[in-house]
């Protein structure tokens, strides 16, 4: 009897090797796989500007990566682990975005689910609006952390909740679609070997992590272990064939481009179905190897139609984007009438259009130039008087079956452009003649050789377009251009200029940006070439018959639209093999035939353009470089390594952050004794103890409030009005006038008396927050103009 009873004592100590099971190898994989995620991360840089998203990123992953190990501690049902990692996730973005809407600063409410909603509605405009790299704004970086930590809650619920690591690049391949699909370059090698570290990662801390379940259930709970030789070399071998998988995958699934999946390829089965934002799409749509999204449309004009989709005005910042012009648009209901009518003199036909984009989705609409009524659509729109383009009212980018546009085309004639003369300053808004104060220097130059001679804005206008249409240009979809050619700003402008090689939006560009040099008024019209006649023909509303056309992804154009005074907007044609001059831009001394050019497709030129320059591949990252061979066997060390990580910096970046800036404004004011850095040091610590500033609030009101707010001592009261006092005499005295007399001195020590003032009015999780994730970093938790306009006076715009 005792031979029987003796086995119920090592059941007894079951529990213990359970609980260390569920201890250190259920954190070491819930680390594992959140550095495996936030290293797929890293290939969205290029989409996103920077890399000032990364560390927000770092810290919702790390949040997934903590709920799920909790709820594996405490053995929760299996269900709720993911449902966990959500909840976290909930939890850091509440803290990181909306925390002056959540209750204590962390527990989502009712106000949170609206700041959300804001920020979704703000990262929809900004893809709309933004090329790539787009600006990491709150709204972006909020969805960035949302998608990337719903993602990080499937790798781990797949990696260690089901144990099936392997299964866990799906939700890894996820994460590297995004740039895969949008980037020029696609992932890239650097990017791509920093997914595959991760994935092998993942793979040898779940070889580990099994390894240790056996060895828990079968020897001492004590003795250390290892995976096996055989257990590393089956997970190597699951890593290497999932490595050569996407490397040849180019090669399996239509879609992609020539090339290997890392370098050259980019996964394309979005293109000719989307068009968000034809600055986006339109040099990848021109690089489609084959006829996608068709559109067609027929129309009773006699001259070639431009399909015109939006346009870009705003040449001042470092991208261009189209300018939805909220505050100026009109519903689309009656009649269409262009502000600042053209001259009477001017005549204009009426043009009837039936237009069909079944696979365009855009909020955009396709219209000729320029649109006098629309009928067919469902919906709310709105139109621009100033530049007569068409948005949906709801930011819907549903496709259109078909829609009749009315449109009046002005008929214009070299005759009647020749004696014009030159617009005065006042007759468009100046955001149609307005340059960048620092236009590169090879853009002025450019723009005087072009029309050194020329006399009059038309034939400085024909001289432009001549220039950019001459022999020293060539056509190129791959043009040598750091990042690709789908970036655009006056960085790209001016390599343009110097390589003379590129495609239509830099040609379009070109001459729309020199236009302005010389004095012509100036935009980017943005859409489709005319496209091919398909020979059918379809009833008009009055009995007529009406020609069809077809266009797709490659007929995607950009063409500059020059104003005459008397003649209106006026469109041109730089780019040469696209498009159709029209007759009025045709030089005399050519042939006249050159007018009806058809619209030639690059890519079956007898004399192709020159190949691109090769450029250096990108240095990858130390954190990138994937496991040496022997390294599956110390996965568990490296796991537990990238763990501290990725919860260290997600813990101490922003406070390091922090110290930098405040270290660096120190520095400053040492140096030169201003007072904007230490406001600005003043009000930022107001912002990350919880005291936000208003919309309105001036230096004086917001110090004010906050004094009362904070129950400050008299000490730190007067510390703060004399820092206070010290910026607005300095911030708004005459930068040209000697200075007031008795100007009250910024001492670096009345910050540190504020700062105690505040650390002692508030909490001790506020003071947490305080250091750990400060607000003030946060660009959704920023709600005032007076911490970013402390920074520095305000300097003029270039802008008139």
């Amino acid at each position: 009897m005792t031979a029987t009873l003796a086995p119920p004592e090592p059941r007894q100590s079951e529990p213990r090797p359970r609980r260390r099971r569920t201890g250190d190898a259920q954190w070491v994989g819930g680390a594992v796989c959140a550095a495996a995620v936030l290293l797929c991360a890293l290939s969205i840089h290029g989409v996103l500007d920077g890399f000032a998203w990364v560390w927000p990123l770092g810290t919702a992953l790390a949040a997934v990566a903590a709920g799920t190990a909790l709820a594996r501690w405490f053995r929760l049902p299996t269900a709720l682990v993911p449902a966990a990692g959500m909840a976290a996730l909930a939890l850091i973005l509440t803290v990181m975005f909306s925390a002056d809407a959540a209750f204590l600063g962390i527990l989502p409410t009712g106000a949170t689910l609206g700041r959300a909603q804001a920020l979704l509605s703000a990262a929809q405009t900004t893809v709309i609006t933004q090329v790539i790299p787009v600006n990491p704004d709150a709204g972006v970086v909020f969805v960035a952390c949302l998608a990337v930590g719903l993602i990080a809650v499937l790798v781990d619920t797949l990696a260690v909740t089901l144990r099936m690591p392997a299964a866990s690049g799906f939700g890894l391949f996820t994460v590297l679609l995004v740039p895969a699909i949008i980037k020029p370059q696609s992932v890239g090698v650097a990017g791509f070997t920093a997914a595959a570290a991760g994935y092998l990662l993942i793979l040898a801390a779940g070889t580990w992590q099994e390894r240790r379940e056996r060895s828990a259930a079968h020897a001492a709970p004590d003795v250390p272990t290892r995976p096996s030789g055989a257990q590393a070399a089956g997970a190597a071998g699951i890593g290497a064939a999932a490595v050569v998988a996407a490397l040849l995958v180019s090669l399996a699934i239509p879609g992609f481009n020539a090339g290997a999946f890392p370098q050259g390829a980019r996964f394309n089965f979005l293109n000719g179905s989307t068009g968000l934002n034809p600055v986006v799409s339109l040099g990848n749509d021109l690089r489609q190897p084959t006829a996608t999204g068709r559109i067609t449309y027929a129309t009773d004009s006699t001259r070639p139609v431009y399909l015109r989709s939006t346009t870009l005005e705003d040449f001042s910042g470092t991208r261009w984007a189209p300018d939805t012009r909220e505050n100026e648009r009109k519903s689309l209901a009656g009649e269409m009438a262009p502000a600042g009518s053209a001259d009477p003199a001017i005549p204009t036909e009426t043009v009837r259009t039936l237009i069909s984009s079944p696979s365009y989705a855009s909020p955009w609409l396709l219209a000729p130039y320029a649109p006098s009524s629309v009928s067919g659509l469902d919906g709310a729109w709105t139109w621009d008087p100033t530049t007569m383009t068409i948005l949906s009212g709801s930011g819907s980018s549903e496709p259109r079956s078909g829609y009749e546009v009315v449109s009046e085309s002005p008929v214009v004639t070299s005759e009647a452009l020749s004696g014009l003369r030159a617009a005065p300053a006042d007759a468009v808004e100046p955001r149609f003649t307005d340059l960048p104060g620092d236009l590169p220097q090879i853009i002025r130059d450019t723009a005087r050789e072009a029309v050194a001679g020329a006399d009059g804005p038309y034939a400085q206008a024909l001289a432009l377009q001549s220039y950019l249409r001459g022999p020293q240009f060539d056509y190129s979809l791959e043009a040598p251009v750091e990042g690709g050619y789908d970036g655009n700003g006056m960085g790209v402008l001016s390599r343009f200029l110097e390589q003379k090689s590129g495609y239509c939006i830099h040609f379009a560009s070109a001459m729309a940006v020199m236009a302005r040099e010389v004095g012509i008024p100036s935009r980017m019209g943005l859409g489709y070439a005319p496209g091919r006649a398909t020979g059918n023909t379809l009833p008009g509303p009055d009995g007529t018959e009406l020609d069809e056309y077809a266009v797709d992804a490659r007929d995607a154009h950009a063409w500059p639209e020059l104003y005459f005074e008397g003649a209106g907007w006026v469109r041109f044609e730089p780019t040469p093999s696209r498009g159709v001059v029209p007759s009025y831009a045709v030089q005399r001394q050519q042939n006249a035939a050159s007018a009806a050019q058809a619209d030639a497709d690059p890519r079956d030129m007898r004399n192709p353009a020159p190949p691109a320059l090769p450029s250096a591949a990108p240095e990858p990252d130390a954190q990138s470089q994937p496991l040496e061979p022997g390294e599956t066997a110390a996965a568990p060390w490296a796991g537990v390594g990238i763990g501290l990580l990725v919860a260290g910096a997600a813990v101490l970046t922003p406070w390091a952050l922090r110290r930098r800036r405040t270290g660096l404004r120190r520095s400053e004011h040492a140096g030169s004794g201003r007072a904007a850095p230490v406001w600005s040091e003043a009000t930022d610590l107001a912002q990350d103890f919880g005291y936000r500033a208003r919309t309105a609030d001036s230096p004086r009101s917001y110090a004010e409030r906050l004094s009362s707010q904070a129950g400050l001592p008299q000490p730190a009261a007067n510390a703060l009005a004399r820092l206070r006092a010290a910026y607005e005499a300095e911030a708004y005295a005459d930068p040209a006038g000697p200075g007031p007399a008795g100007k009250p001195p910024a001492d670096w020590q009345d910050v540190e008396t504020v700062r105690t003032a505040l650390r002692g009015s508030v909490t001790v999780p506020a003071r947490l927050r305080a250091v750990f994730v400060p607000a003030s970093l946060f660009p959704a938790q920023r709600t005032g103009p007076t911490p970013a306009a402390s920074r520095e006076p305000a300097k003029p715009s270039s802008r008139r």
